[in-house]
């Protein structure tokens, strides 16, 4: 089974993990997510972080999972690939939202969607 490493900023529970299963895949459920810092030095400094996690995670032939700051997956995976480096295969959740009691949304994950 090939690794889906958790770049999101939480950890995955066990529905996730049986949906990457069902994909072909064994999530690791503890988050490795970069958080933005303020301004625009926080996010190029946590692009970077990113970019670099990606890189690794390229080589090592895992997929990763996506998740947290949009604006940061934009300028990490933009600055990779104008740097040449290779991207891994990148997915998210393919989600069912749901209201729960107090009316806010509770995210069910019904598969995996690949991203590039």
């Amino acid at each position: 089974m090939k690794t889906l490493r958790n770049f999101t900023l939480h950890p995955q529970g066990d529905l996730e993990a049986q949906v990457a299963a069902a994909s072909g895949f064994e999530l690791r459920r503890p988050p490795e997510g970069v958080e933005v810092g303020k301004g625009q030095a926080g996010l190029d400094a946590a692009a970077a972080q990113l970019a670099e996690l990606l890189e690794d995670c390229a080589g090592a032939g895992d997929a990763g999972l996506a998740g947290g700051h949009t604006g940061l997956w934009v300028v990490a995976t933009a600055a990779a690939v104008r740097a040449g480096k290779p991207l891994p295969p990148l997915y998210c959740f393919e989600t069912r939202r749901i209201h729960d009691s107090q009316g806010r949304f509770v995210f069910q994950p019904e598969g995996l969607l690949r991203l590039c």
